[in-house]
C-alpha cells in the first residue's frame, strides 16, 4: 500500500464533505415543482358545484371582459401613498395590503400569484438560473377556457409559460439593473397597442424599473420617487382610457423592497406589498389603505373567479371577498362555496374523513352551508344570515389553507440520511487525522485501497437494495437509485478507516502502535472555537452573527496582545544587558501597532450597518449620502487606494507597482464617471493584465524550473502576483467607500502574524511551530469572516449587493455575474487564504540564510520543511471550515419544524453552502499551483 499525499487526501475528504453538503441541500429543498398536482390530485379540477344539500345553485354571470394586472417589482406598501403615487391612492376602488411569503425574489413570488400555492425555498436559487415551466395555473386554466392572455415585461413570465401567451413582448435583458427606464417604456408602448384591442382577456404588464433603482441606488434614492411617479402614471392613463368601461385593473408587486434596496429576505419592508383594485364604476371609495390584510397567494383563486375561469388546482387559498363587494350577495356566497369546496376537496385528499370531522373548521363548514342554504330558501334576503354564512367560509377556507400550506413542508428524508453520514464522516475524518498522529492507521498515511472500496461498493449495493424493498428509500428512478450507492459507498469506507483509527486510539495493540496527539491546541482558541460552533443553534445569534465575530475576533487579538506583552516583559527581566533590555523595550512599544488593530476593528464597524433589526441602522456612507457630504466619501475612497497602493508595494516589483498604480487609478476615475464607464475600465483591465503577465513570462520562460529552491521562488513570486491581482479586481468591484476595507485586511493579517512570530523567536520551547501555526490559521479565518460582515453583508439574502456583478456589462451574463457578485461578497476569505499561503512561503525563504548557518539545512530540506508547515495548515484550515457546517446541517434537521425555519435558518443554510463551495475552488486553484511549480 503506497503512501498517499497528504493533499490528495485533503481533497477526496473535500470533494467528500462537498457532494454530501449539496446531497444534503437536494433533501432538505426538494426542487421538484410537480408534487404539488401529484400530492392533491391528478389534474383533476374541482368542477363549479350546481346544487347545495338538494338546492339548485346558478352559476353566476362572468366578471369583466378584461382585466389587466399591473406588477410593479418591488412596490413596497409605504411606497403607494398620496405624496409618491397621488393618482393611484386617490382613485382606487380597493386599497388592501398583502402578506409576501419567503423568500422574497420574483420568480417563486410570481409562481404564488398564478398556482395560489407556496413555491419551494429553493426557488431562490433558481431565480437566477433555470427556471422550470409550470404545469398548472392560472393561464393554464384560461387557456382551457379558449380565452386570451398578452403578457409584456420580465422575462421570467415566458420560462414559466412558454407556451400560454397568445403574444408576448418580454424584455431581452431582465437581470440588467443599469436598465432604469429603457425597459419599461417598452412596457408602455405595449401597453398603449394592446389596450386599443378587444381580442384579449387578462393582460399582464411586469415593470422592473423600481427594482433595479433600488438595487443600484438604494431606497432612499430620488430615481425611486421618479419612477412612482412614472407608474403612477401608467395607471392613470389605463384608468382613463376609454376602453376602460369594460375592463378591470389591479396593482401590486412581486415582492418588496427592504431599506437598503435588496429583497429576499423576511422584513416588513419586503413582505408587505400593496395590491389597489380599479374598476369603472366603484361603489366605494377608499381614500385610506384598509386594515385587512390577505396572503399573496389569495391573488390565485380571486383573479380565477373575477376571470370566470376555474381554479388552478394547486391552488391552496383564500378569496379575497373585498374585491366582489360590487357582486350580488348570491353571487358572493356561491363563489366563497365554490372556494371552500375546492379547498374541502383538497383537504379530504390528505386526512381522513374521520379526523376533519373532529376539527373545528368541519364546523364552520357546515355552519356556512346551512346558512347559506337557509339565505337560499328565504324569501327575504337576510343580511344577518348572509354575514354569517360568508364569515363561516372565510374562517373555513383561512383555516384549511394554512393546514395545507403546512402539509407542503416535505424533506427528503433519504438524501438527508445519507448526506448526514456522509458530511459528519468527512469532518470526524478531517478532525481526527488533523488532531492524531499514528503512522500505521492514520487514514492520512495511507493510500486508497481499491479492494476494500469495491468490499463497500458490494455492502452498499445490498443496503441500496434493502431499503428500496422495504420502503426506506422512495424510488425516483433506476440511475438515481445507482448513484445513491456511491456516497454510501463512500460513507463505508470511511466508517472502517474511522474504526481502525479510534480503535487505537482506545484500544493499541502495543504502545508503538497507540495513536497521540500530535497539537497542542491553546484552550483559549478551543473555547473560542466552540462558542462559534454554538451559536448557530439560536435563530437570533445567526441574525446577528456578525456581533459574534465582532467580539470573538477582537477577543482572540486580546489574547495575542496579552501573550506578547507577557513574553516581552519576562525576557527584559531575566536579560541582565541593557543593550538587550533597550531592545525589548522597544519590541514592546511596537506592539502599538495591536492596538491600532482593535482601532481598525472599531472603524470598519461603522462603515456599513448590517444589523438586521433595525437597531443601528445609520452608519457612515448613509449619514455622508444623507447629508451630501459626498466628499467624505471620496476621500474614504482615495484613501484606501494609496494604502492599497502602499502595501502592495512589498508583493511588487517597481514595473508592477506602476501598473497597479495605473489600476487603482481608473477605479477612481470610474467611481468618478459612472456615466463614461468605458476608458476606465478598459486601462484598469490593461493594468492587471500587465500585471499578472510580468511575473508570469519571466517564470514560464526560465528554466531550471525543477530545482527545488528556484520552483520554490517561482511559486512565491506567482502567489505574490496571483494576490495582488485580486485585491486590484476587489478594488473595482467594493462599493467606493468599501475599498479601505482591503488595505486595512492585509495591515491586521501583516500585523497579527507579527505578533505571532516575535512568540515564536522569544520563546521556542512554550511557542512552537506547531503552535505558532495553529494560532496563524485560527486568525486567519476569524479575521477574515469578520471582514466579510465588514462589508454590510449578513445572514439574510436581502443583502446580497448585485451590483459589482454588472460593473462593465452591457448585457446580462450569468455565469460572469455570478462570479463577480461571488468575487465580490467572499473576497476577504479569498484574499486572506491566499495572504497566508504566501506568507509561509515568503517566511521559509526570508528565514533560509540563518537556518542553513544554524541548523546545516539544505535546499530540499527547506522545502520540505515548507510542505509539511503548509500540509499542516491545509488540514486546519479545512477542517475548521468543515466542522461548524457539519453540526449546521445536524441543527437544521433538528429545527426543521421551527417558526424561523425559512427565514433564518434556511437562509444560513444557503450561505453556508456557497462559502464551502468557494472555499473548495479557492483550494483546488491553490492546490494547482503546488503542483505545477514543485
Amino acid at each position: 500500500m503506497d503512501k498517499a499525499n497528504p493533499t490528495c487526501f485533503l481533497f477526496c475528504m473535500l470533494t467528500l464533505f462537498v457532494s454530501g453538503s449539496l446531497l444534503f441541500f437536494l433533501g432538505f429543498f426538494p426542487a421538484s415543482q410537480s408534487h404539488l398536482v401529484e400530492m392533491y390530485g391528478n389534474g383533476n379540477i374541482t368542477t363549479k358545484p350546481t346544487e347545495l344539500d338538494g338546492v339548485n345553485l346558478k352559476v353566476p354571470a362572468g366578471g369583466p371582459k378584461q382585466v389587466i394586472l399591473l406588477i410593479i417589482d418591488a412596490l413596497r406598501f409605504d411606497f403607494a401613498t398620496a405624496s409618491k403615487m397621488p393618482y393611484a391612492y386617490d382613485r382606487s376602488c380597493k386599497f388592501l395590503s398583502l402578506k409576501v411569503d419567503i423568500p422574497t425574489v420574483t420568480m417563486p413570488r410570481l409562481k404564488s400569484i398564478v398556482t395560489g400555492a407556496v413555491s419551494n425555498f429553493i426557488d431562490i436559487v433558481l431565480n437566477l438560473g433555470h427556471t422550470t415551466a409550470l404545469k398548472d395555473s392560472l393561464l393554464h386554466r384560461l387557456r382551457a377556457k379558449e380565452k386570451t392572455a398578452v403578457f409584456a415585461g420580465d422575462r421570467t413570465w415566458i420560462e414559466l409559460f412558454p407556451r400560454e401567451f397568445s403574444r408576448c413582448y418580454e424584455n431581452i435583458d431582465s437581470f440588467f439593473v443599469y436598465d432604469f427606464f429603457l425597459g419599461d417604456s417598452n412596457i408602455t408602448d405595449t401597453l398603449k397597442q394592446e389596450i386599443q384591442r378587444n381580442d384579449w382577456h387578462f393582460l399582464i404588464l411586469h415593470y422592473l424599473g423600481l427594482d433595479h433603482i433600488g438595487h443600484v441606488e438604494g431606497s432612499e434614492s430620488d430615481t425611486i420617487f421618479k419612477k412612482l411617479l412614472e407608474m403612477d402614471s401608467v395607471v392613470e392613463y389605463i384608468t382613463k382610457n376609454p376602453t376602460f368601461e369594460n375592463q378591470l385593473l389591479l396593482v401590486t408587486a412581486d415582492h418588496g423592497m427592504r431599506n437598503g434596496g435588496g429583497h429576499g429576505g423576511n422584513e416588513k419592508e419586503e413582505v408587505n406589498v400593496p395590491i389597489m383594485l380599479f374598476q369603472p364604476k366603484c361603489l366605494t371609495k377608499n381614500k385610506r389603505p384598509s386594515l385587512s390584510e390577505h396572503n399573496q397567494i389569495d391573488l390565485a383563486p380571486t383573479l380565477a373567479i373575477i376571470l370566470d375561469i376555474d381554479i388552478p388546482e394547486t391552488s391552496l387559498s383564500c378569496l379575497i371577498p373585498e374585491f366582489f363587494d360590487c357582486y350580488t350577495q348570491e353571487a358572493q356566497l356561491y363563489h366563497l362555496l365554490y372556494n371552500a369546496q375546492h379547498l374541502m376537496n383538497k383537504l379530504t385528499k390528505k386526512l381522513s374523513i374521520n379526523y376533519i370531522r373532529q376539527r373545528a373548521y368541519y364546523q364552520w363548514w357546515q355552519e356556512a352551508r346551512n346558512s347559506h342554504k337557509h339565505f337560499l330558501l328565504s324569501n327575504i334576503s337576510s343580511l344577518v344570515t348572509f354575514e354569517k354564512a360568508k364569515q363561516n367560509y372565510m374562517r373555513f377556507s383561512k383555516e384549511v389553507s394554512l393546514q395545507l400550506t403546512q402539509t407542503l413542508v416535505e424533506f427528503e428524508y433519504d438524501f438527508i440520511a445519507i448526506a448526514l453520514t456522509l458530511t459528519t464522516l468527512s469532518a470526524l475524518t478531517l478532525l481526527l487525522n488533523v488532531l492524531f498522529e499514528n503512522p500505521l492507521l492514520c487514514v492520512m498515511s495511507k493510500g486508497f485501497s481499491l479492494t476494500v472500496f469495491l468490499r463497500c461498493c458490494f455492502m452498499a449495493t445490498i443496503i441500496n437494495y434493502l431499503c428500496h424493498y422495504f420502503n426506506y428509500i422512495s424510488s425516483r428512478s433506476l440511475l438515481i437509485g445507482i448513484l445513491i450507492t456511491l456516497p454510501v459507498a463512500f460513507s463505508l469506507y470511511l466508517i472502517w478507516d474511522l474504526f481502525q483509527l479510534i480503535l487505537q486510539i482506545i484500544l493499541p495493540l502495543s504502545p508503538k502502535f497507540k495513536a497521540h496527539f500530535k497539537l497542542s491546541i491553546p484552550s483559549v482558541l478551543t473555547a473560542i472555537f466552540f462558542i462559534q460552533i454554538a451559536t448557530r443553534g439560536s435563530s437570533s445569534l445567526i441574525e446577528e452573527e456578525h456581533w459574534t465575530w465582532y467580539y470573538l475576533t477582537p477577543t482572540l487579538l486580546i489574547f495575542l496582545i496579552a501573550q506578547n506583552f507577557h513574553n516581552n516583559i519576562k525576557h527584559c527581566w531575566r536579560n541582565q544587558k541593557l543593550r538587550e533590555n533597550m531592545l525589548l523595550l522597544r519590541q514592546t512599544f511596537e506592539m502599538r501597532n495591536a492596538i491600532f488593530l482593535l482601532l481598525i476593528i472599531v472603524f470598519c464597524r461603522h462603515l456599513n450597518a448590517n444589523d438586521t433589526r433595525g437597531y443601528y441602522t445609520m452608519d457612515l456612507a448613509t449619514i455622508f449620502r444623507r447629508k451630501g457630504n459626498l466628499f467624505y466619501l471620496d476621500l474614504i475612497l482615495l484613501t484606501g487606494l494609496s494604502m492599497l497602493w502602499w502595501l502592495l508595494r512589498k508583493y511588487n516589483s517597481p514595473l508592477q507597482m506602476f501598473t497597479c498604480l495605473v489600476a487603482l487609478l481608473s477605479v477612481f476615475g470610474y467611481r468618478q464617471s459612472p456615466k463614461y464607464p468605458g476608458i476606465p475600465l478598459l486601462i484598469f483591465w490593461c493594468g492587471v493584465l500587465t500585471t499578472a503577465c510580468i511575473h508570469y513570462s519571466g517564470i514560464c520562460c526560465k528554466r531550471g524550473r525543477n530545482h527545488s529552491l528556484g520552483a520554490t521562488f517561482n511559486l512565491l513570486a506567482l502567489l505574490k502576483t496571483n494576490l495582488t491581482c485580486c485585491l486590484l479586481v476587489s478594488a473595482l468591484l467594493h462599493d467606493p467607500h468599501n475599498v479601505i476595507l482591503l488595505p486595512a485586511l492585509i495591515f491586521m493579517l501583516e500585523t497579527s502574524y507579527q505578533l505571532c512570530d516575535n512568540l515564536y523567536l522569544k520563546d521556542k520551547r512554550l511557542y512552537n511551530r506547531s503552535y505558532i501555526l495553529i494560532l496563524k490559521t485560527v486568525l486567519t479565518i476569524f479575521i477574515a469572516n469578520t471582514f466579510y460582515f465588514f462589508q454590510g453583508n449578513t445572514n439574510k439574502l436581502s443583502t446580497i449587493n448585485i451590483n459589482p456583478g454588472y460593473i462593465g456589462l452591457k448585457s446580462y451574463n450569468a455565469l460572469i455575474v455570478g462570479s463577480l457578485i461571488t468575487l465580490n461578497m467572499y473576497c476577504a476569505q479569498i484574499n486572506a487564504y491566499l495572504y497566508l499561503v504566501w506568507h509561509m512561503f515568503n517566511t521559509q525563504v526570508q528565514t533560509l540564510p540563518i537556518r542553513q548557518e544554524k541548523e546545516q539545512i539544505t535546499n530540499m530540506q527547506l522545502f520540505e520543511s515548507t510542505e509539511e508547515d503548509l500540509y499542516l495548515v491545509l488540514n486546519l484550515y479545512t477542517t475548521t471550515t468543515v466542522v461548524p457546517v457539519a453540526v449546521y446541517w445536524w441543527l437544521l434537521i433538528a429545527f426543521r419544524y421551527h417558526l424561523f425555519i425559512y427565514s433564518v435558518y434556511a437562509p444560513k443554510a444557503i450561505y453556508e453552502c456557497f462559502q464551502i463551495l468557494v472555499f473548495y475552488l479557492n483550494f483546488i486553484v491553490t492546490t494547482l499551483y503546488f503542483k505545477l511549480f514543485k
